[in-house]
């Protein structure tokens, strides 16, 4: 119940608030009655503090129901609303390796089984998807099972991070942990964001327009709400990114990217481990004039030189986009129809992932 994700300070706050509501609409119901007999003015007073007292209770009725039952994620995470999600259904299902998974890396896996690790950001990680069970991953691994592969994919994707940050992150499961048979990296679009500073102060620039320091926008679940939905949709709030994000794969930010990733195939060669890609598209703009679709041509051309096996989602998304594939109308990440789809495009193509050499232990699916 999202009752016990209200802080004690905010349900103390709405106690006495409402407990003076409800002093103060009992006192004016008994003025109202001695009023009757009284001056219009007086009259006329107690039915505008009335109408005044109504309205402040439709308020609160409307901070309730905010604060009770609505429940959902936002791509920014930026309202209280967005933030109890976050903490509810994918803070709460961190591990101790504090990643959104049920298991941890130093757990020896059953016999015979291979890991599948999945790196990458949010799109990765199932944001805006509540339970874990419904994320491509553990659906991938459930339909791998389902025709005698034993294999474990481990979903180490993290919200927020870029192609930089993958890599630390690659590097550091390889060099702590031998139990990696294969590892993919889910490329999102934005991964490139923080090479080009004009998409990082376009991004700044949108957080600080969602700040506030009014005491009533900062603390009530609806104001709260309300606001940053003007904030969402007024002109011109997020106008810069999107073209910026474009033109960076043509230049040193997509010449940046592309050190990174030879950097996290060299790192999985090292340890004689396969390294293989997934490109994911922005799903809101899927289309014929989808604004993004060289910036996919630039990813599989540099994959096809690297001879980096790649999965390109954005056809096969593209094909159910009248489905409707976003979480909701505030958060543009994958729902779990797009995880379905996910999942069944790789189970199709992962047995020709697996390296050619049969006499390698990591080349034999189980």
């Amino acid at each position: 119940m999202l009752i016990f994700w209200l802080s004690p300070g905010y349900l103390a706050g709405l106690a006495v608030w409402i407990t003076l509501l409800l002093f103060v609409g009992r006192g004016l119901l008994r003025a109202r009655r001695a009023a009757v007999s009284g001056p219009r003015s007086r009259q006329r007073l107690v039915s505008g503090l009335l109408g005044l007292w109504l309205l402040n209770g439709t308020a609160t009725m409307i901070e309730l129901c905010f604060a009770l039952f609505v429940d959902h994620s936002e791509a920014f995470n930026a309202s209280r609303i967005a933030q109890r999600w976050y903490a509810r259904h994918f803070d709460s299902q961190r591990n101790t390796d504090g990643f959104r998974e049920r298991r941890i890396m130093s757990e020896p896996l059953p016999a015979g089984t291979q890991r599948l690790l999945f790196v990458g950001d949010s799109f990765t990680a199932g944001h805006g998807i509540n339970r874990r069970e419904d994320r491509f991953t553990e659906q991938l691994e459930s339909r791998m099972a389902a025709r005698g592969a034993s294999w474990q994919v481990y979903n180490a994707g993290e919200p927020g991070y870029d192609v930089s940050m993958v890599l630390a992150m690659e590097r550091a499961f390889l060099e702590q942990y031998d139990a990696v048979d294969m590892v993919i990296y889910a490329y999102m679009v934005n991964d490139i964001e923080a090479y080009d500073p004009r998409t990082h102060e376009a991004i700044q620039a949108i957080s600080e327009r969602r700040q506030s320091s009014n005491w009533f926008i900062q603390n009530c679940y609806s104001v709260n709400w309300f606001y940053h939905r003007w904030v969402q949709y007024s002109a011109g709030s997020s106008v810069d990114y999107f073209p910026h994000l474009a033109d960076s794969y043509e230049g040193p930010a997509w010449n940046a990217v592309q050190s990174d990733i030879k950097r996290m195939k060299w790192s999985a060669d090292a340890e004689g481990i396969p390294f293989r890609m997934v490109i994911f598209p922005f799903m809101q703009n899927l289309g014929p004039d989808y604004p993004f679709a060289a910036a996919h041509e630039n990813l599989k051309a540099f994959a096809a030189q690297e001879q980096i096996p790649v999965l390109d989602m954005r056809p096969i998304l593209e094909a159910h986009r009248s489905e409707g594939l976003v979480v909701n109308p505030f958060d543009n990440h994958p729902n779990e129809r797009a995880h379905t789809l996910i999942a069944e495009a790789l189970d199709e193509i992962i047995d020709e992932w697996l390296p050619a050499d049969p006499e390698s232990p990591r080349s034999v699916m189980p």
